[in-house]
């Protein structure tokens, strides 16, 4: 695994010493690097090889913002395939093979298109290949990675895993090394969080708690238009911002737990937004609560600002006088609206709710992310 930031120009570059003696040939398998956006280098792939560099890189995954996947220059005369029927016949070390199965979806900084290749084809570089390079370009679904960071202190927060049963478990080769470990999942991570407790994400508090499993099941969705229930049975996850519309009704059960993520996609906080005419209902009871947190390990609690918060927007009159409205800062437009007419409206119920740990900003800029004062109150009223 690889994290690199905006100053790193590679996850990893080989070099190889042309035709001369032993060839370069490393076989990587089950590796996730993830790039931050450049501000220099920008050209630069994510993995180079060079110089006539062989060797074999399979069920990898490259991601992020980043001049392309792959680059590849200064070949010699090693194959270079994606071709899996040739692969028994080629002669170590004189090959490169990479895998069809990789997920490759960076994307180029400059133009922000999908790169996945970058082939020095002209003379003197002639990397030209037998077949391919080819790779799979879909998102990896990866479980909390910011679309747009440039270093630690905007990262905020990364659970590099993908997504149970997502892209990441689909079309993935088998090792026929022993000394490789058969997965389910393409890249360096399954369901094990196993950065947990011994890598520098972890010690920054970077990372949710090792125990933090999101599925399809268990994560509440963006939008919620219908009446539905969240169970006590169940440990919920919000992953982005989720907002419930009219006429729908949240009602969520005694002793029921929802943990949250420092951010989204797009750096903003999951935040629980129930909307104009929506409805909440959540009454827990002494010894049952109902408990809003966060994912990050308990060592790392309590700390400020883990995640938004739960924003409640009725009909009543406002500061203004009757029929006035107002939006709630960092929300797009329509989607933080309160006020009106109504002093008799109803929204639900609150009733030994605990909501711990909110605060974050929910929609930051990203040229000064730590002061775009969109930061909530843990409950909004």
């Amino acid at each position: 695994f690889a994290l690199v930031d905006k100053d790193g120009d590679h996850a990893a570059e080989m070099d190889s010493k042309n035709d001369m003696g032993r060839r370069s040939h490393p076989q990587v398998w089950g590796a996730t690097f993830i790039k931050a956006n450049h501000t220099t280098g920008t050209s630069n792939g994510l993995i180079q090889i060079r110089e006539g560099g062989g060797g074999t890189f399979r069920n990898m995954i490259l991601t992020g913002r980043s001049g392309s996947g792959l680059e590849n220059n200064l070949c010699f005369s090693e194959t270079r395939t994606s071709d899996v029927l040739a692969l028994p016949g080629l002669t170590f070390p004189d090959y490169l093979f990479w895998d069809p199965n990789n997920i490759v979806n960076t994307i180029d900084p400059i133009t922000l298109t999908t790169s996945q290749f970058d082939l020095a084809v002209a003379s003197p570089d002639n990397c030209n290949w037998a077949s391919g390079p080819s790779s799979v370009n879909v998102d990896p679904q990866l479980q909390s990675v910011p679309g747009f960071w440039t270093s630690s202190s905007d990262l905020n927060q990364i659970d590099p895993r993908p997504l149970a049963s997502g892209n990441a478990f689909s079309s993935v080769s088998t090792p026929t090394d022993s000394f490789f470990t058969t997965t389910t999942y393409t890249g360096a991570f399954g369901t094990n969080l196993w950065l947990d407790k011994w890598s520098w994400l972890s010690a920054s508090g970077l990372l949710p708690d090792g125990s933090v499993q999101p599925t399809a099941s268990n994560t509440i969705s963006g939008i919620i238009t219908a009446d539905t229930t969240l169970s006590a049975s169940t440990t919920y996850y919000m992953t982005q911002q989720v907002f419930v519309k009219a006429p729908a009704t949240l009602t969520i059960e005694a002793g029921t737990t929802i943990k949250s993520y420092r951010q989204d996609v797009n750096g903003k906080a999951p935040t629980l937004v129930i909307e104009q005419g929506a409805k909440i209902m959540a009454a827990g009871t002494s010894s049952k609560p109902i408990t809003f947190t966060s994912v990050l390990p308990e060592a790392n609690l309590p700390t400020r600002g883990t995640w938004g918060g739960l924003i409640i927007l009725g009909r009543g009159i406002i500061t203004g006088g009757p029929g006035t409205t107002a939006d709630i800062e960092g929300l797009d437009a329509g989607l933080g609206t309160y006020g009106g007419l109504d002093a008799s409206d109803n929204s639900g119920v609150l009733k030994y709710v605990r909501v711990w740990y909110g605060g974050a900003d929910i929609s930051p800029d990203p040229s000064d992310p730590e002061n775009s004062g969109n930061e909530i109150n843990g409950i909004t009223f």
